[in-house]
């Protein structure tokens, strides 16, 4: 597990319920290694692109996730009837980890609601892979592309860069290769 803040916050607990955590946390990293750690309303989170999608805490009686949505925990209430919920956190014991699977099944959901939130009332567009990398980021005005807009590959490498105006091409668009580097120019 890599050192970060989520790590250095579960260090406060005893060792039982902290490797519970920690193999919660793992199950997260390796779903959406386009994550990243942080903390939120003090518990460990992570988010994408700033956007956060799951938190996971301890406390004295059980732990707890927090999938920063309450209608995950409804559409999945069938799954989690086994779990102690309330509108958007799915408590499991301090011993054992959350369910992998279940896990992997909630932060997809979670990744599909993030996406179908956009674009914002702003424009503001951004939709990720279910691998929490950001697949793509720019404006929308009406039903167009507008502004600036970015693409990425799965593995969050830029691939390509442009503008747009009235949902048509303009300027200097750029190709990069699968490192990042710009390998074609073209100009609209």
């Amino acid at each position: 597990m890599a050192n970060d803040v989520i790590d250095d916050h579960l260090d406060r607990f005893a060792p039982e319920q902290r490797a519970a955590l920690e193999r919660t946390c793992e199950t997260i990293r390796a779903t959406l290694p386009g994550a990243a750690p942080e903390l939120k309303y003090g518990m460990p989170t992570f988010t994408i692109d700033g956007v956060a999608v799951v938190g996971v805490e301890g406390f004295r009686n059980h732990n707890s996730l927090f999938p920063y949505s309450g209608s995950i925990v409804t559409a999945l209430a069938a799954d989690l009837a086994n779990f102690t919920t309330s509108k958007g956190t799915v408590q499991f014991p301090r011993s054992d980890p959350f369910p992998a699977p279940l896990l992997r099944r909630i932060l997809k959901a979670r990744i599909q609601e993030i996406n179908d939130s956009y674009p914002k009332a702003s424009g503001v567009t951004k939709e990720f892979y279910d691998n929490g990398f950001l697949k793509a980021k720019g404006k929308i005005r009406g039903d167009r592309m507008s502004g600036d807009w970015q693409w990425f590959r799965r593995d969050g490498t830029l691939k390509r860069s442009g503008s747009f105006r009235a949902g048509e091409r303009v300027g200097e668009w750029t190709t990069y290769d699968a490192e990042g580097a710009p390998y074609r120019v073209t100009h609209y």
